[in-house]
């Protein structure tokens, strides 16, 4: 069996590029340009970066957690379950590559400024004022409601890009004196291995938090959320 067809490279190379601009771009104004942009500024590079690759990659996730809800809801789905499973590991494993490859090259540029001294990572996602648990329910409730927006706007990619982007700033700008706006497991492990001890031992908390809220979009979406083109019919017709 053939799994790696040109169009399925060109899928992993989308994702790779996509992940890569959108963590660039957020994780870049963290390290940057914090102090003089604030969490509203961090907060709309992460969103516009996010629409802006949407709108080069149309219907590309650059998020494990979009793809595997994705998956679970047959949005995104191969020839059978085999292809599908093989598909969605590919996918997460650009994503998380073109993350770790844009933190990377955001630390060797940043280390090229007059008296750097490495002393962490600032956009590591380090829970430090809340609770393990507390910040967990925040994560997993933000990254439910984000899975809902681009699966309730998978037909059509350009309103997808742009309410997916406006959803990561409003996210962004609740969630960053908690989590420093995770929502994103690929960003959150790049981050962490330029973050110490603490954010590679809390990592698995930001995984598993996006990962149940994959598991619950994934399953419920369709079923209960989505409407059908009779409903949608009837909403705008009253």
């Amino acid at each position: 069996m053939i799994f790696i067809t040109g169009e399925t490279v060109k899928n992993y190379l989308s994702e790779f590029a996509g992940t890569f601009g959108f963590v660039f771009i957020g994780c870049g104004a963290v390290v940057f340009a914090a102090p003089f942009i604030g969490y509203l500024g961090i907060a709309m590079a992460f969103g516009l970066a996010y629409s802006a690759m949407g709108f080069a990659f149309k219907g590309h996730h650059f998020n494990p957690a979009v793809t595997i809800a994705a998956a679970l809801s047959g949005q995104f789905r191969g020839k059978n379950i085999w292809f599908t499973l093989i598909k969605t590991a590919g996918y997460v494993l650009l994503q998380t590559a073109g993350a770790c490859a844009a933190v990377f090259l955001i630390y060797y540029v940043y280390s090229g400024k007059t008296g750097y001294v490495y002393q962490g990572s600032p956009d590591a996602n380090v829970i430090d004022r809340y609770a393990l648990s507390a910040a967990f329910c925040l994560e997993m409730i933000l990254s439910f409601l984000f899975l809902c927006v681009f699966l309730g706007n998978n037909d059509h990619t350009d309103r997808q890009a742009a309410a997916c982007g406006s959803f990561i700033t409003a996210a962004c700008l609740l969630s960053y004196p908690v989590t420093k706006g995770a929502l994103n497991p690929a960003r959150t492990t790049a981050s962490a291995l330029f973050g110490g001890e603490t954010a590679l031992a809390q990592l698995p908390v930001f995984w598993a938090a996006a990962l149940t809220a994959a598991l619950a979009a994934g399953i419920v979406y369709h079923p209960f959320f989505r409407r059908g083109k009779k409903q949608k019919a009837e909403v705008n017709a009253s």
